[in-house]
């Protein structure tokens, strides 16, 4: 079938197009939509302060880590940041 792939679901939803691999029955259900319903309604609270990543990337670079000035700083460095600065801390 020649066209995109918008046309081509408007097909296959509206029963214009066939194609045999899918199920002869796949119109015959409704989608069905169930909302998650949350655990707990407690507040989350944040124990700790935010810290920037400037102030681990200075540590980082201080400590030897090799990181790039640009982008998320690995799991690994910030929780190396965490052991290291214990009592600066909350």
């Amino acid at each position: 079938m020649a066209g995109t792939l918008t046309a081509f679901l408007v097909g296959v939803l509206g029963g214009t197009v066939d194609v045999p691999l899918f199920p002869r029955d796949l119109l015959d259900h409704r989608p069905a939509f169930v909302p998650s319903t949350p655990r707990s309604r407690a507040p989350v609270v944040v124990s700790e302060a935010p810290v920037s990543t400037r102030t681990v990337r200075d540590w980082a670079d201080a400590n030897g880590y090799d990181l790039p000035e640009r982008g998320r700083v690995p799991i690994e460095v910030v929780e190396a940041w965490k052991r290291g600065n214990r009592s600066t801390i909350r």
